[in-house]
């Protein structure tokens, strides 16, 4: 679960990042946040609603870098895997 978290902590850092977005990076994000995602979906004490919107918001993040926009898509995708962790209750 320490692991778990870590990964989740980085992948917020670097979809935040006021940086470049680089486009190889986006797949990477989007694969963390699925994963903290069902992770959360899991749980018992998971609000199942939030983890729902998280995930939607990993298909979107995924649908704006396959549209080339890697920029909005990490910021997206950091805001989904910042849900997966709001969504315990």
């Amino acid at each position: 679960m320490k692991r778990l978290w870590s990964a989740v902590s980085v992948a917020v850092v670097l979809g935040l990042s006021p940086t470049v977005a680089l486009a190889y990076s986006c797949p990477i994000l989007v694969k963390a946040c699925e994963t903290a995602a069902a992770n959360m979906e899991k749980r018992a004490d998971a609000d199942k609603a939030m983890v729902a919107e998280a995930k939607k918001g990993c298909g979107e993040a995924q649908k704006l870098h396959d549209a080339g926009k890697h920029k909005e898509a990490q910021i997206r995708v950091g805001e989904a895997i910042s849900m997966t962790g709001k969504a315990l209750k």
